[in-house]
């Protein structure tokens, strides 16, 4: 167990590479309605999908809110926001009644005991859990992390599910509400069109872990808000193409933006956080522009999901709020 959670935290710190990629995802056109083979070619090698899956096991919270969002409940999951919080997240609530929660210390035995027809993972699996990941093979087809990105654009896991369900158009209509959500609440603050962010958590006495790289899945949601990432974080990813790292909390005044994203490991470390030298001299701090978020709430920016975005857009609108004035 220790392993498996301390693999989770190390996603939610954003310091864990990612390395397969969907390089294809072709279902034959004239095979789409009869339910003939889907071919994903990934860095693992191809993964072909007979006919319409019923039977889904997700791993991870991302696949699993993906999942949610078409109306279908995974016959198992492992959620990595439960496994870290000790509760599922706000926007899931009561939608997995019936799934199995799965244990990681028995995970191979409990995905074979749920005779998946398909298996959704984590990008990370092959490579921080290898032996696991080549047994889950063996058992369905398996698809893990799409892009290469430390962290999937939430869009091309919901166009992905809609082509292994043969359902386009509701992939199409999934994107196309959460897109018009962040729309609506872009149009309704003009001025936060240019204005800068900085997202930070605090996992250790002496560590921040910050976002910085503006392409990045969890970015998505600010890039379509016309929001950029803070510029000193920004200058250090130009610098050093790293998308996610730590900084020493000497370095607070790189957080200087106009709106800033904070979460910590324990109340403890927040407080900690807010009496570091130059926290108060930042920006967002002296506007009010500061989103205090939960563990559940940062991961689900930081791993944005269908169902996370419009939960976590009302958390983030009085900030916004402060910084487009």
């Amino acid at each position: 167990m220790k392993s498996t959670v301390k693999t989770l935290l190390t996603v939610l710190a954003g310091v864990l590479a990612l390395v397969l990629t969907v390089s294809a995802c072709s279902p034959p056109a004239e095979d789409e309605d009869s339910g003939g083979p889907i071919q994903v070619n990934t860095a693992n090698g191809s993964v072909t999908i007979n006919g319409t899956p019923k039977r889904i096991v997700t791993l991870g919270s991302q696949w699993m809110d993906t999942a949610l969002a078409f109306g279908v409940t995974p016959v198992a999951y492992l959620d990595n926001i439960k496994l870290l919080t000790g509760s599922p997240s706000p926007w899931v609530e009561n939608k997995l009644d019936g799934a199995t929660a799965l244990d990681p210390e028995n995970l191979v035995a409990e995905i074979a005991k749920a005779d998946p027809d398909l298996i959704l993972a984590e990008g990370y699996m092959p490579t921080s859990q290898p032996e696991n990941f080549k047994k889950i093979q063996e058992i369905a087809p398996t698809i893990p992390g799409i892009t290469g990105k430390q962290v999937d654009p939430w869009q091309d896991l919901v166009k992905l599910m809609g082509t292994l369900l043969r359902d386009d158009a509701k992939a199409t209509q999934i994107t196309d509400d959460v897109n018009g959500q962040i729309a609506e609440l872009k149009a309704s603050l003009p001025g936060i069109e240019g204005k800068t962010y900085a997202m930070a958590y605090m996992y250790s006495d002496d560590q921040i872990q910050v976002l910085a790289d503006p392409d990045d899945g969890a970015a998505y949601l600010f890039n379509e808000l016309g929001m950029k990432v803070a510029p000193k974080l920004l200058a250090e990813f130009r610098k050093t193409k790293n998308p996610r790292f730590p900084i020493s909390t000497e370095n607070v005044p790189m957080l200087e933006a106009d709106v800033l994203i904070i979460t910590a490991n324990s109340p403890a470390l927040k407080k900690a956080l807010a009496k570091l030298p130059g926290y108060s001299d930042l920006t967002s701090v002296k506007n009010g522009a500061v989103a205090d978020m939960s563990l559940a709430d940062i991961t689900g920016i930081n791993q944005p999901t269908p169902l996370a975005i419009p939960y976590l857009l009302d958390k983030l609108k009085p900030a916004f709020e402060k910084a487009a004035k």
